[in-house]
């Protein structure tokens, strides 16, 4: 309260060298944002591409600390927890609300193969890490609390986040007078962040920097972080009878409905895989349903799951 007159700026502290930041202080006054999603991590992004392309995740992990974008221990990235910072900013700055930590659910990368971006290539999509906040819709009015959560997500190849490549970051912005706006650029890099750190002092100097850092202040939204989605589950099986009237009925039993059931030719019917696809649920739903399922006897390890980017 003492330092009124001081002037923060923050630019560089998410996606680099992309002025998402700035923009949402200051271009979304006489809109209502309905979402924010982005690729906000340069190492995970680069490592995804290089599994695309059909390198395994340990190969790529070690590819990316011998690049020198992944630390020797590379958990804030690949676990997603940088990302999970990022997307509390952006939600503060697109909604006025505060969202802990410690609430938003955050999945990371650790668990995602090249088996997956087979079955994505299959569906016309690619795999991203994906940071989110969202208004909960209904109907389509956008008016719902406010889920904040990080996950890799199927995203569909003509969609704008499946443009980013290697170690380049991505912002979506939905809002109700300009549909959505897309930002893209470089993440990081000593030139990208410079850029944003100059900007924010040339705005301090030119006394055009925001006299609070969050300009927008919400008291009235509730926040809900068991989103809702359409999601991607892979499991891993034994092959036999029954299995998918199994996972059939266990879906129902969480109140999960089934879009479809994918399957490449096995190979080996000790070691398998087949991917089930849902109707929007809540993750709550998803999260149970796979726990059940990793008890089966048929289940050789946890279910890999994750939201679908299904409505573009």
């Amino acid at each position: 309260k003492s330092k009124k007159a001081v002037k923060f700026g923050y630019e560089a502290s998410v996606c680099g060298g992309i002025p998402i930041i700035h923009t949402l202080q200051s271009a979304y006054k006489g809109d209502i944002i309905n979402e924010v999603s982005g690729i906000c991590n340069g190492t995970t992004n680069f490592m995804l591409g290089k599994m695309e392309d059909g390198a395994d995740y340990d190969d790529v992990l070690k590819e990316a600390q011998d690049l020198g974008f992944a630390e020797a221990d590379p958990t804030a990235d690949v676990a997603g927890h940088d990302v999970r910072a990022k997307i509390a900013i952006l939600a503060k700055l697109a909604f006025g609300i505060t969202v802990p930590i410690d609430t938003i659910p955050c999945i990371g990368i650790t668990e995602i193969s090249v088996v997956d971006f087979a079955y994505a290539k299959s569906m016309g999509c690619t795999i991203k890490l994906v940071g989110t906040a969202v208004r909960q819709s209904e109907f389509g009015e956008h008016d719902g609390a406010l889920s904040v959560y990080v996950s890799p997500k199927l995203v569909p190849l003509n969609h704008l986040l499946a443009s980013a490549t290697g170690c380049g970051n991505a912002v979506a912005v939905d809002s109700s007078n300009l549909g959505t706006a897309s930002f893209t650029g470089p993440g990081a890099g000593r030139y990208a962040t410079a850029n944003s750190v100059v900007a924010d002092t040339m705005r301090v100097v030119n006394d055009t920097c925001p006299s609070s850092p969050f300009p927008m202040l919400s008291s009235s939204i509730d926040i809900d972080n068991d989103f809702v989605s359409a999601f991607y589950i892979r499991i891993s099986f034994q092959d036999g009878l029954g299995i998918i009237r199994s996972v059939g009925d266990l879906a129902e039993s969480q109140g999960v409905s089934i879009h479809s059931i994918l399957q490449q030719p096995i190979t080996d019917r000790m070691a398998a895989d087949t991917v089930v696809t849902t109707e929007a649920c809540k993750y709550s739903q998803v999260k149970a349903l796979c726990e059940l399922i990793e008890k089966e006897d048929f289940a050789l390890s946890a279910p890999v799951f994750f939201p679908m980017i299904s409505d573009y």
